[in-house]
């Protein structure tokens, strides 16, 4: 039996381009030519820039102005260098625009409009928002999408280096900054987050001794920890964590390892967490193959809620240079609560 990722598994909906998206489509630009219009800005500094990833190498010929996100997170990192999209991916709990409380400030009251949901995109919003480039690096784009995105606007996919949904915000965040022609920028964001990482990795050198397994949702008896490519596991490592026992690896299929109930012991670690919502913690509560372990039975468990307000889950589960921070001020408390405890 298999394990599915909260509100994460992809659901492909690959409309055919009929003729209204043609229409909709002129001259919206190509990836070849993505300057069509007459009222197209000019080149400035730092373009053409050329960025390759898994699905080819996009050129952008000039500052883009108009910015659509596809990546589940990757509007985060357009915020956070100062340009607001005009387009966002919806991921979970519907926040106006995808911008969730830590993106606020930086959203600066705009909201984008809606035009994908965790996979599923509409190709003709897309389009009616007459993109100049569109972002793509938290995503898992096939090649029918990346050409239909493509005949849109210049279009970015997930770095090549990396399995889709597992390059680490460092590198989105300094690749979004290249497309935008604010590399620099973007860079020292990262090194601002990196610091603020490095400042509780030295606060708690404990963590660095201790395993800690980032759990997805079970079914019956059957339980999911993620890959330590997923942006949830990558936040944890970043406090200095060991999230990749031995024999996880081997097991990793589709971002998750599944671990049935008679391997159950795999878990018993120094540490779980859960990315959750109430539903979820009250069938685990029940759940008595879960409750044998010893790293529950002695509450060594953090349950961090995606689906309400302060949404310390979401916050890891984005894991970008502006959620980060946010998440610290949520999670590093929550974690020290275990510490002192016997």
């Amino acid at each position: 039996m298999s394990i599915r990722m909260p509100r994460t598994l992809r659901r492909r909906m690959l409309l055919p381009l009929a003729a209204a998206l043609a229409v909709a489509l002129a001259g919206c630009g190509t990836a070849q030519s993505p300057s069509t219009s007459p009222s197209a800005p000019p080149a400035g500094p730092g373009f053409p820039v050329t960025i390759d990833h898994a699905l080819g190498s996009t050129t952008i010929t000039a500052a883009p102005q108009r910015v659509v996100t596809i990546g589940w997170s990757d509007q985060d990192a357009v915020l956070a260098l100062g340009v607001q999209p005009v387009g966002t991916t919806e991921w979970f709990d519907e926040q106006p625009g995808a911008v969730f409380p830590w993106a606020t400030a930086a959203a600066k009251g705009a909201t984008p409009e809606i035009v994908a949901n965790a996979g599923e995109i509409s190709f003709e919003k897309v389009a009616a928002l007459r993109p100049d480039l569109i972002l793509a690096l938290y995503e898992g784009l096939d090649r029918s999408e990346y050409d239909k995105l493509s005949a849109i606007a210049p279009t970015v996919a997930h770095p090549a280096e990396y399995d889709a949904f597992g390059a680490p915000w460092q590198e989105t965040t300094v690749t979004i900054g290249r497309a935008l022609g604010r590399e620099a920028q973007a860079k020292d964001l990262v090194a601002g987050v990196e610091q603020k990482l490095a400042a509780v990795r030295t606060a708690h050198p404990q963590w660095a001794e201790k395993t800690m397994l980032v759990m997805a949702t079970a079914e019956a008896g059957t339980y999911g920890v993620f890959s330590p490519q997923d942006p949830k596991a990558r936040f944890f490592a970043d406090l200095g964590f060991k999230t990749q026992p031995p024999w996880l690896a081997p097991r990793v299929q589709d971002n998750l390892a599944n671990v049935s109930a008679e391997e159950f012991t795999l878990l018993d670690v120094d540490r779980l967490a859960w990315t959750s919502d109430p539903d979820l913690v009250a069938t685990l509560q029940k759940d008595p193959i879960y409750n044998r372990l010893d790293v529950v039975r002695d509450g060594r468990v953090s349950y961090f809620d995606y689906t309400q307000a302060p949404f310390p889950g979401a916050a890891i589960t984005f894991n970008t240079v502006l959620s980060i921070p946010y998440a610290l001020d949520q999670v590093v408390p929550e974690l020290e609560k275990l510490d002192a405890e016997p």
